[in-house]
Order: structure tokens, then C-alpha cells, then sequence
């Protein structure tokens, strides 16, 4: 056997090539290529292609042959292939994607934008009955609010004040047309369909302060009421209040006693025959004349956990009869103190207890402490936990401005010109009582502004007439001390000033909480010497900085120098 024919033979020269049978390779351009292989693919005959389906002959012709005598097959098209299955077995069937032959359409008009976010989304909570809210809905309602529950069976928040039927007609147009309540707060919203419930189930709410908590609790008090027969004065005498609510403060306590008293007034001109009462015991009140006020029959109690057992001890109202027992502010009550005395009055109340049904505890707290665990866990029974977290819309929009200024007369000069720039009622806190004094003569003095001064030396009607007047407008100016940093509601504090920093960082936090309140924004001024608490000081700055949400925060930078604020943090960061 002869050996084969080499690379160079094989490409040699075409008489070589001929003599041997073999022909000339011819390299093609792409276009040529598809131009050539087109045409020669060919699919078979009906009969071929039915006995061997999908099978292609491909026919190569040589550059030699003739390409004018190549006749085209025709194709011919295979018919659809049916399976022969079980019907049951098909698991697509009922199938409903969640594109529909719609999409096109609806996307090609945008003026039915609407109409693609109903098909593919349904209709927002807010365009439901009531019937058709579906569990998403609700979900999504409580995200919208901010609301987390817990403790199995909660009730749905509201959706608006007449939806349920809770409140009745009348109380809903108190709320709405009297007292301009149009909307419920995210707070109300969770608690007045729990605390109404027929089984008077145990509450705790957490909330931050003026979140609309009193409301929360008054509305189901006055629906209680409402739907119980009337008692004259007599029996209210005998019995004693309906409901008792505990504030930290005895400020509060008369904030709560004065919004109770707006309901109470309009019900009773439409209600004659119930003819409520609301009153207060706090400090600063002889026992003589808080028994004169009891002796006129009560339905609401509001008191100081102090006062309230001097009464209790001294027997000068009943407890029997109490149905609801509110703690307000129930973390403020321990910061003060109070823990011990609220659980003592829970304990008398519950041994006095003569009510047919369970008497219900409601609390509500800003903080979550373990002191309030213990007070929920020992004598609230399997209460329904509901959380409102700060929306954007109600974190406090505050802005802060610390200033670094020595002596009491350049910050006077400096309140002076500040009072220029802001429209009252405004508040300046002093951690002194002298230089509250100071103050005010100065105030008398050097401008023709009217001031008024509440602090711990001055008598509980003086306190009152204090608040009152800056209330009403008669005075532009209160000079206070931490009396009034928490607890107090007084509407549209556009400045609060710390003439002198507090000792404890707390009371910064709720000093410069009178303003910027529901959803109004303020401004809270503060004066730094050389000599402060290094640690206030610092709290104060951290605090600034993580708590700006006007982005206008300001810090005296000769105070970061000072006190040497933020070097610690740079030298980790280098390290």
C-alpha cells in the first residue's frame, strides 16, 4: 500500500488534484457560504416525513455541477401533535397568571393607569367597605399607621370614628363638629376598639407623649358611661366614681381633667338627665375642699397616685364601683417614685372591688422599662399590647441651637433678641428659683413684656393662674422650672429657651419637648458656660446630632473645643 498523499499534494496544482478524483477546496465568504447552503436543504416527502418526523437530507452540490437544473423542494408543514393524555393530569389547568391578556392594552393608555393598579392591585383600604377588607388590607393599614400588636385577639384599628358604631352618633359629632376632632391618631385608633370591648380585656399601649393617649382613653370612659343607665347625685355620692385615672403629675392631672370636661359639658346639654362630673384631687388642695367636690357625686376621677391614697386612707370617696383604672404616663410615675404607691392602689382598689363584672386596667407608657413589666405582668390580666412607632409626621420637629455664653446678663440680652424673632407663648427654663425672680424683674424692667412664673415654691393656685394666663394670651412669656418640662400640653410653644441646663439630661429632653408639638415645628435655645456637667454637656451634643429633623441643628463649635467633644471618636477612628 502506497503511502497517502501529503498537505502539499493534496493543495498542489489542479491537474494533480483531477488526476487523483479529488477537486480544489474553494474558501468562501460568509455571504457566499449562505448564499450556496440555502437552497440545498431540502426536507422530505410527506410519506418520508411521516414515518421518520423531523429528519432533514441535506444535498451538497460540487462547484462543477450544473446549479440551473437544482429544482427547490417544496416544504411541506407537519401538523400539530396532540398528546393523548388525562385531563386530570394537566397541572396548568385553572392556572391564572398574574399578567392577563389586558396588560398591553392598559399600558399602551396611560391616562388608565388607575384602572391597571385596581386590576392588578384591588382597591386601597381606604376605598373598602368594611365588608370587603381582606386581612392584607388590614396588615397594610396598620403598617401605614405604624401599629405592631401582640397578646392574640386584638381588635382592627378604627378606619375613621362612625365606621364601627363604637362611639354612637351623638359623641361622634361632639368629636367631630364640636371639638374639631376630624380624624382619630394612630393611638386612638388601636386603643378605643380594644378598651370597648364587651369583655373589658386588660390594655397596654405604648406611645410617645402627645400622641393623642388622652383621647385614647376618655372616648371609651364616656361610651361606657353612655351606654349605662343614669345616676343621680345621690347614688354617684354612695357609689363613687365610674372610672379613676392616674397622672404623674398634678399638672397632667388637671390637663386630663380639662379635656374630659369639654365631652362632659357638650353631653350633658344634650343629656341633661347623666349630668357627669370630672373631677381632680392633687397636691396643693386641703382634704376639706377636695371632700366638697366629691360630695357633689362623681363619674371621673383624676388624681395623683399621693392624693389619691390620702383619699382612699381618709375614705372620702367609695372605689367599689370603679370599672376602668387608667395609668397615664405609667413610665413617668416611676421615674418619680410612685412605684410603690401605684401598686399600693391597686391592691386596695382590687380588694374593694364590688363591681359584677371584672374591673378593666388600661396603661399606657412611652417606654417599655422592666419596672413597667413587672406592674403589667403582676396585675394586668392577659392585656392586648399595641405599639405606635414615631411616623415622620410625628417625631417632633424641633430644632436645636446651643449657644456658648458666661454671665446671666449677655443671656438675657440674647432672650431679648430672641423674643424678637418668635411669636408666644414661649417658655424659659431655670434650674434656680432665684434666678427665675431675677428674671422676671428684668423682664419687668428692660421690656414691656408680660411674664409669669411657675415653680416649686409657688402655691397650687398659683400654678393654675400661672398656667392659665399663658394659655389665654395674657402673658407672652413663662419662666418655669422642671415643674413644667413635663406632663404640660400647652398649644403652640414656638421657643423654648434653657436659660440654665438642667442637671439631670432627661429633663433637656423634656424641657425641649413643649414645643414642636403635634406636628407644629419649634425651636429649643440652650445657654453652656464653662462650668457645666461634662457629661450633660456631652449628652446634649450627641443628642443634637442624632436628633435633627429640621437638618438646622446648631453647636457652638468653642464648646466642642471646650469640652472636647467628638476627639475621642476621631482618635479611635485613626487608631
Amino acid at each position: 500500500m502506497g503511502r497517502p498523499p501529503s498537505l502539499n499534494e493534496l493543495l498542489g496544482s489542479k491537474s494533480r488534484i483531477k488526476k487523483d478524483g479529488l477537486v480544489k477546496p474553494k474558501f468562501l465568504s460568509k455571504s457566499e457560504r449562505e448564499k450556496l447552503v440555502e437552497p440545498l436543504i431540502t426536507v422530505h416527502d410527506q410519506q418520508d416525513s411521516r414515518s421518520r418526523p423531523g429528519k432533514r437530507e441535506v444535498v451538497e452540490l460540487s462547484e462543477d455541477e450544473d446549479r440551473q437544473d437544482y429544482v427547490k423542494p417544496t416544504v411541506v408543514k407537519r401538523t400539530k401533535f396532540n398528546f393523548d393524555w388525562n385531563e386530570d393530569s394537566d397541572t396548568l389547568a385553572g392556572y391564572e397568571p398574574i399578567v392577563n391578556q389586558r396588560l398591553s392594552s392598559l399600558l399602551r393608555n396611560e391616562q388608565r393607569k388607575s384602572a391597571l393598579e385596581l386590576t392588578y392591585m384591588g382597591k386601597p383600604w381606604q376605598e373598602k367597605t368594611l365588608e370587603e377588607m381582606t386581612d392584607r388590607d388590614w396588615r397594610i393599614l396598620k403598617e401605614d399607621f405604624e401599629i405592631t400588636t401582640k397578646g392574640g385577639s386584638v381588635e382592627n384599628p378604627l378606619r375613621n370614628w362612625h365606621e364601627l358604631g363604637i362611639l354612637g352618633k351623638e359623641l361622634e359629632n361632639i368629636l367631630v363638629k364640636r371639638l374639631g376632632y376630624k380624624e382619630p391618631t394612630p393611638i386612638q385608633r388601636i386603643a378605643i376598639p380594644n378598651i370597648c370591648r364587651k369583655d373589658k380585656r386588660d390594655f397596654l399601649g405604648i406611645a410617645s407623649t402627645g400622641s393623642g393617649k388622652t383621647l385614647a382613653f376618655l372616648i371609651p370612659i364616656m361610651t361606657r358611661m353612655n351606654n349605662s343607665q343614669p345616676r343621680p347625685i345621690a347614688v354617684k355620692t354612695l357609689e363613687g366614681p365610674k372610672a379613676v385615672i392616674l397622672a404623674p403629675t398634678r399638672e397632667l392631672a388637671q390637663q386630663i381633667q380639662e379635656e374630659a370636661k369639654k365631652m362632659i359639658d357638650c353631653w350633658n346639654l344634650q343629656h341633661p338627665q347623666h349630668a357627669y362630673q370630672v373631677v381632680s384631687i392633687v397636691g396643693g388642695h386641703s382634704l376639706e375642699e377636695i371632700t366638697f367636690h366629691l360630695s357633689k357625686g362623681i363619674d371621673i376621677l383624676v388624681a395623683t397616685p399621693g392624693r389619691l391614697i390620702d383619699s382612699l386612707e381618709n375614705h372620702l370617696f367609695s372605689a367599689k364601683q370603679v370599672e376602668t383604672l387608667v395609668l397615664d404616663e405609667a413610665d413617668r410615675m416611676i421615674d418619680l417614685g410612685f412605684e410603690e404607691q401605684l401598686t399600693k392602689i391597686l391592691n386596695i382598689l382590687e380588694a374593694s372591688s364590688e363591681v359584677t363584672t371584672r374591673r378593666q386596667t388600661v396603661m399606657f407608657t412611652a417606654t417599655m422599662s422592666p419596672s413597667i413589666e413587672r406592674i403589667a405582668n403582676g396585675y394586668l390580666h392577659k392585656p392586648a399590647y399595641a405599639t405606635v412607632r414615631g411616623t415622620e409626621a410625628s417625631v417632633p420637629q424641633i430644632r436645636q441651637i446651643i449657644y456658648h455664653i458666661l454671665t446671666d446678663e449677655q443671656r438675657f440680652q440674647k432672650v431679648k433678641a430672641l423674643l424678637s424673632e418668635y411669636s408666644p407663648p414661649i417658655i424659659i427654663f431655670i434650674t434656680y428659683k432665684k434666678t427665675a425672680d431675677w428674671l422676671a424683674q428684668k423682664f419687668y424692667q428692660e421690656t414691656s413684656v408680660k411674664v409669669t412664673v411657675l415653680h416649686g415654691s409657688k402655691s397650687q393656685e398659683q400654678r393654675e393662674h400661672s398656667l392659665q394666663l399663658l394659655r389665654t394670651g395674657k402673658v407672652q412669656v413663662m419662666i418655669a422650672s422642671n415643674v413644667a418640662a413635663r406632663g404640660l400640653d400647652i398649644p403652640n410653644v414656638s421657643l423654648v429657651i434653657n436659660f440654665q441646663v438642667p442637671k439631670q439630661f432627661e429633663d433637656y429632653v423634656h424641657r425641649i419637648g413643649r414645643t414642636g408639638r403635634a406636628g407644629s415645628k419649634g425651636t429649643a435655645v440652650s445657654f453652656l458656660s464653662d462650668e457645666e456637667n461634662p457629661e450633660i454637656v456631652k449628652a446634649i451634643w450627641k443628642y443634637s446630632r442624632d436628633n435633627d429633623p429640621t437638618n438646622s441643628n446648631e453647636f457652638d463649635y468653642s464648646l466642642k473645643t471646650l469640652y472636647k467633644l467628638g476627639q475621642n471618636e476621631m482618635n479611635e477612628i485613626i487608631l
